[in-house]
């Protein structure tokens, strides 16, 4: 429309200028070159100098009107290539959930080949090809998650999470490293870099992340935080100790027993510690944890000190006390019997294991170890009977160890559990409680 009326009032600009033309006849020289010209009249001067601005105006509008026409077209089309792309997207959502994901990959594939920077169908394509094994496809996606919004730290985590499964825990902590010094205080990062470096041993780095989260939450924090926190305390104390600085993982471990008495590897290690140049300080150590814990580790611990430093009456004695301090405490009396049937004091053994069994009867430990007994006096049928009794237990004179979080069961105790990685869980298996009547002959 603006060329029309542009173009019509150049034909009345012309006419008029045609009409003036006639009236002044008037010749004037227009040189065109240095020795070159031509008479035109004033009028045919001025009517071709409007002439050629208006046709350099009516040739910009034109220019202009077709670019922005062009312009139009092309942005239509586009977003009639972006609406196709979202409902491809759409499309793929719904064959997620029908599980059909191969073809969901490849509906959102070509969408964001139209859409690249479609967020729902980045997340939905990371998704899926997790889903389908493809890790790291499901990578170059969150990555182009985490270009598009920076401050999204959904996919940093996605991310790290991924890396890891990818078995490459060193991009994992690169990842999480960059939460951490974009965010500052961010307990989620820290918990998942603290689970890395225990994933590889790294007992120190770990017990600095959860140092960190520990201070952060104060009074807040859970029973769990401030049970690792104390396993990471005495995992840095044997650190220290496997680096030779003897005095200072001695202090950390005497810090951790005062702090919480209950947990039993900080005794075990002390008095492990101790025992090359002070025997009596590792048998009061292994003394205390018992006292603190009731845990028969102890008692274990502190038989084969004894025997080893060849002081079998001192640990008679310290039985003797122990049943006087805990008279009704079936440990006591049970190991009492145990240690008495290791050194071939039959008859004491059987004293001590019957009042076991009195305590507890149906206990498979104390079957067995009776059983064992009455054997090596030679009563056999008693030593059947017990034996019968004891046969879940599989006859087994070492009494195992059961961690007391996924019940996976050792006959040596350990700090931490080799299945489940938890520190202080193992817990003595004495057996079920499979039967009620006693077999023991009066």
């Amino acid at each position: 429309m603006a060329i029309r009326l542009l173009f019509l009032l150049f034909v009345v600009i012309l006419v008029a200028f045609s009409y003036i033309s006639l009236l002044n006849g008037q010749h004037v020289p227009f040189y065109y070159s240095a020795t070159r010209q031509v008479e035109v009249t004033v009028s045919e001067l001025a009517i071709l100098s409007f002439s050629l601005g208006a046709a350099m105006v009516i040739l910009g509008t034109l220019v202009k009107d077709v670019t922005s026409a062009s312009r139009t077209w092309r942005e239509r089309r586009e977003k009639q290539r972006r609406d196709a792309a979202k409902a491809r997207a759409a499309r793929a959502a719904e064959l997620v959930q029908r599980g059909m994901l191969q073809e969901a990959a490849r509906e959102l594939t070509r969408s964001l080949s139209v859409n690249p920077d479609d967020r729902e169908a980045l997340d939905l394509l990371a998704a899926a090809q997790e889903e389908l094994g493809n890790p790291l496809e499901a990578v170059k996606a969150l990555t182009r998650v985490k270009q598009i919004e920076p401050s999204d730290l959904s996919a940093y985590f996605r991310l790290a999470r991924l890396y890891r499964k990818m078995n490459d825990p060193e991009a994992a902590l690169s990842v999480l490293s960059a939460v951490e010094s974009t965010e500052g205080e961010n307990p989620r990062a820290w918990e998942e870099i603290r689970d890395i470096h225990l994933s590889r041993g790294e007992m120190v780095s770990a017990y600095n992340e959860q140092k960190k989260l520990m201070k952060l939450r104060g009074k807040d924090a859970s029973a769990a935080d401030h049970a690792l926190f104390t396993a990471l305390r005495y995992e840095k104390a044997l650190v220290r100790l496997a680096q030779g600085k003897a005095d200072d993982a001695e202090r950390r471990l005497r810090d951790v027993i005062k702090d919480d008495p209950s947990f039993c590897p900080s005794h075990a290690a002390l008095s492990e510690h101790l025992r090359g140049r002070d025997v009596e300080a590792a048998t009061e150590i292994l003394l205390q944890g018992f006292r603190a814990t009731r845990n028969p580790i102890f008692l274990i611990r502190l038989e084969d000190l004894c025997v080893e430093t060849e002081r079998p009456q001192a640990m008679i004695r310290i039985y003797s006390h122990l049943q006087r301090e805990f008279p009704s405490d079936y440990d006591v009396n049970l190991f009492t019997g145990k240690f008495f049937l290791r050194l071939e004091m039959i008859d004491e053994a059987l004293e001590q294991l019957l009042k076991a069994e009195t305590l507890d009867p149906d206990r498979e430990s104390v079957n067995v170890l009776l059983a064992e007994a009455f054997r090596r006096r030679g009563r056999y049928e008693s030593a059947s009977q017990h034996y019968q009794r004891a046969y879940g237990y599989k006859r087994r004179y070492l009494i195992p160890f059961r961690c007391q979080r996924c019940g996976s069961s050792t006959i040596k105790w350990t700090a931490r559990c080799l299945s489940c990685g938890g520190w202080n869980t193992y817990a003595i298996d004495h057996g079920s409680r499979e039967y009620a009547i006693s077999a023991t002959p009066r």
